[in-house]
Parts: structure tokens; C-alpha cells; sequence
């Protein structure tokens, strides 16, 4: 039997729901608002905890439910370590492996939630909703444990974004027969969150190629239609993007949608000249490869700094918004 996992998760109870389903996993000071106020550097990047970036990623996707998945350990507050999706050293770097059972992970996750949600009283959505406190889970069938915060306030900071809140007593019909692990489902991953996604990209080669004839995961797989690397960045010294080819063929064969966003403040790094070509042949084999991937740098002429770091989560809907609009006129 597998340990016990643990993640705090954060959900937005509130969306005009539709079955489409993010996940975001992130890194660098994400955390808790009171834990970042509480550290001598987290505190001047305040306005990036969980809980306010969850309501910003919230407006760029107001017909889908967002979930948050923070890391299981933040190393002296500082250093975030996904370790139950991937194996990872005291800072957080990663040691991938060709199976860790990551999805499985991430689909046990969408289950939990999904039964919490459907067997939480009405007065007790309210209660989580109105505290915004963590609610404890425990699935006894797979010592799958995770904690989900619950919110019905997950107002966008986009001033161009109008959000009208649904009365507290029309928001909940939705539950009933959620199933979160059944939806569509787009993953993120911003700075070191972006392990995850490059975990799952090692996994999707086990399942599809070496291990074909197990068909354990390969649901939650069909299910996921677009993955979202934001600026991606670790302390190791390698393996920041997947370069490995036979990885990239399979994720192009499952025909999921990528898209890069980075900014210099990863890839102008002279201290990690490897990002920058990591990310290059990340991007430059795929496109090989003709996978659809939409490649985006974000304040090219801006010297690097940590604030356009954590801005590449405000901007990278924007830019997508903008490419269509483009590309939509030029037809015309």
C-alpha cells in the first residue's frame, strides 16, 4: 500500500459551472496568506498568495471549476517540494521517474473532492463558504488524504472582467451529481509547479508506450485537453523543461494543446543559462513534431525581476485573447 498523500486544495464553489475543470499547481512563495505575511521575503510578494491568486486565475475561466493545489511542503517556508506528484530533494528540484503514479494522484484528488462536494450539507457550504476555511478529507478507500478550501467569494483583480456573484442560495445545484474526475480538464503549472506537468509527461510515456496494455490512468489522460507551462523554473540544474524526445512524441501523439509562457526572468537568467535552451527545444521539437503548441514571451524588454515572474499569471489569458482576436481578423 501506497503512503498517505496530503494536499491542501483550494476550490471555487461559485463558478457558473460547466463541465470543464483547472488545475493549477504552483510554486516559488505561493502559500497561505497569513504563512507569507509571517516570512521576512514571502511578505513582499503578498498579493500572490493562494487565496488571491486563486480568485485571478478564477477570472480568467469563470465557467469552470478551479482547483488549487498547493505544494504538500514548503522547505523553511521557501523552498515548495511536490512530492506527491513527483520525487523531489529538500529544495523542491525534481528526480523524475517513469512512474510515480501522479495522475492516479491527481485523479483521486478530483474523487474526493468530488464526494465532499456532493455529501456537504447545504448549511455546511454555506459555513465554508462564508469562513473560507479548510474542510479536513479522508478517503478510507485509497489512504488518499487531502484538505479543500472552500470559497463562494473568488472575485477576479481583472478590472475587465465583470463577475456577477450567483445568490448563495442558486449557487449549489450544480453539486449533485458533480463529478470532477469526469470533466475536460486543463492543467497549469507556474514556476516549480511546473514539475508536475513535466512528471506527467513521463507518465504519459509509461502508460502509452511502455506499459500499453494497462489501461489504469489513461482515463484522467483522455480527459486532459490543454496543459499551461507559466514560466517554469526549479533550483536544479537541469530538467526545468522535458527535452527528451520520445516524451514529447507521445504527449504529441495524445494531441493535448501547449502552451508556453515565459518571461526573462527565467529565460535571460545568466546564472541558468540552461533554462533558456532547455526551453527552446522544448518548444522548437515540439512544434517539429506538429503538436499544437502557442509559445508566448511576456515583457521581453523588461530586465528580468520576480514581479514580471509572478505577472505572467495576470497576462497569460490576455495574450491568448489577443493571438485569436489577431488571427480571426486576418482571415477576414
Amino acid at each position: 500500500m501506497r503512503k498517505i498523500r496530503v494536499n491542501d486544495i483550494n476550490h471555487d464553489i461559485s463558478s457558473r459551472v460547466q463541465q470543464r475543470n483547472y488545475q493549477i499547481s504552483h510554486a516559488l512563495t505561493y502559500d497561505f496568506s497569513e504563512n507569507m505575511q509571517s516570512h521576512r521575503d514571502s511578505k513582499n510578494y503578498l498579493k500572490w498568495n493562494l487565496e488571491d491568486t486563486a480568485r485571478l486565475i478564477q477570472g480568467n475561466f469563470l465557467d469552470s471549476h478551479l482547483i488549487v493545489i498547493r505544494p504538500a511542503r514548503i522547505e523553511y517556508k521557501t523552498f515548495s517540494c511536490f512530492k506527491n506528484f513527483v520525487p523531489s530533494n529538500n529544495c523542491g528540484a525534481p528526480e523524475h521517474t517513469p512512474m510515480h503514479y501522479a495522475l492516479q494522484h491527481l485523479e483521486k484528488v478530483l474523487e474526493t473532492v468530488s464526494e465532499k462536494l456532493r455529501t456537504m450539507t447545504e448549511s455546511e457550504l454555506r459555513a465554508a463558504a462564508a469562513s473560507y476555511n479548510p474542510v479536513h478529507l479522508h478517503d478510507e478507500t485509497d489512504t488518499e488524504e487531502n484538505t479543500i478550501q472552500t470559497s463562494d467569494d473568488l472575485m477576479p483583480n481583472n478590472a475587465n472582467i465583470v463577475y456577477e456573484k450567483p445568490k448563495l442560495e442558486e449557487s449549489f445545484w450544480w453539486r449533485e451529481n458533480v463529478q470532477l474526475d469526469k470533466y475536460d480538464i486543463s492543467l497549469i503549472g507556474f514556476s516549480k509547479g511546473c514539475v508536475v506537468l513535466n512528471q506527467f509527461l513521463y507518465e504519459f510515456h509509461y502508460l502509452k508506450t511502455l506499459t500499453p496494455d494497462d489501461q489504469t490512468s489513461m482515463g484522467i489522460v483522455s480527459r486532459i485537453k490543454d496543459m499551461y507551462w507559466l514560466d517554469g523554473g526549479h533550483s536544479g540544474g537541469k530538467n526545468t523543461w522535458i527535452t527528451s524526445r520520445p516524451l514529447l512524441e507521445t504527449l504529441t501523439r495524445l494531441g493535448i494543446k501547449v502552451h508556453v509562457h515565459v518571461t526573462p526572468y527565467q529565460i535571460q537568467d545568466d546564472r541558468r543559462p540552461w533554462i533558456k535552451k532547455e526551453e527552446k527545444l522544448f518548444s522548437d521539437i515540439l512544434r517539429r513534431l506538429g503538436a499544437p503548441v502557442d509559445r508566448s514571451v511576456h515583457f521581453e524588454n523588461v530586465c528580468p525581476n520576480l514581479f514580471i515572474h509572478f505577472d505572467v499569471i495576470n497576462v497569460f489569458k490576455d495574450r491568448e485573447i489577443e493571438k485569436k482576436a489577431s488571427q480571426k481578423n486576418a482571415v477576414k
